[in-house]
Formats: structure tokens, sequence, C-alpha cells
């Protein structure tokens, strides 16, 4: 069984869109939310079994200059 698993941003304001964009094209893999606009604060919660490709596109996304700092607590 997966576990639903939540992660928080701080990213780039001008690359959330792009960011959003590109998570919605992998159909279901995980919902994605902005939690702050102004700050740049997003959420992702996502099946666990998906952590390698939630990893593999956040890290693709330093190609766009797209940089994403984790957040214990918003």
């Amino acid at each position: 069984m997966d576990i639903e698993k939540t992660k928080k941003y701080f990213i780039n304001r001008d690359g959330i869109g792009f960011f959003k964009s590109i998570l919605e094209s992998y159909e279901d893999i995980g919902i994605f939310s902005v939690l702050d606009g102004d700050k740049g604060i997003i959420e992702i919660i996502y099946p666990s079994n998906f952590d390698k490709e939630i990893g593999f596109i956040i890290e693709d996304m330093l190609n766009y200059g797209i940089i994403f700092q984790e957040v214990a607590d918003v």
C-alpha cells in the first residue's frame, strides 16, 4: 500500500506556473497547490511510490532556473 507524502517548497515565484504545467503533464503523479504565491511556497502531495519521479522532476527544474528549497512547516 502506498503512503501519501506531502512536501512543501519555496521556489522562484516566476517558476510556479511552469512547474505546475510540467507536473500536471505527468498525469496522476501528484497534486500541486500554491500555499503562498507572493512568497513562492508550494505543496506537492503524492503517493510515496513516486518519490524518485518527483525528485527527478524537481532536479530537472534547475535546468530552467527554478530552485527548490524544502520547508519543514509553513
